[in-house]
């Protein structure tokens, strides 16, 4: 999984790219230069300490790099996590990613 890491790239995103939002998570996507996909993950500001934050970002990386063979190719996409995704359960998390890929058509086809 290649990183969204600089400053510039993810407020470009959030300026220009599209959202789809989810009670655990918000995902924030916008097209790239046809380089493999690039993700970006943050934690909302209202998540209380350090430590919930630094867990929220943990759990959402694991999903993601499971996920990551579905994620289509040519997109720079930021993924917000919010304060519900420090307590959900892992199947709600892989579940909500899921849902926000295929609300973003940023989901693959996979063949059979």
């Amino acid at each position: 999984m290649l990183r969204l890491t600089s400053s510039k790239d993810f407020q470009r995103v959030r300026r220009d790219g599209r959202s789809w939002s989810h009670p655990l998570v918000v995902l924030i996507a916008c097209r790239n230069e046809g380089a493999p996909s690039r993700i970006g993950i943050t934690a909302a500001s209202g998540m209380a300490g350090a430590v919930a934050r630094n867990r929220a970002k943990r759990r959402l990386r694991a999903a993601v790099r499971l996920a990551e063979t579905q994620i289509a190719a040519g997109w720079d996409i930021v993924l917000i996590a919010r304060p519900a995704l420090v307590n959900g359960q892992w199947p709600e998390i892989l579940g909500a990613l899921e849902t926000l890929l295929r609300r973003g058509k940023l989901a693959q086809e996979v063949a059979p």
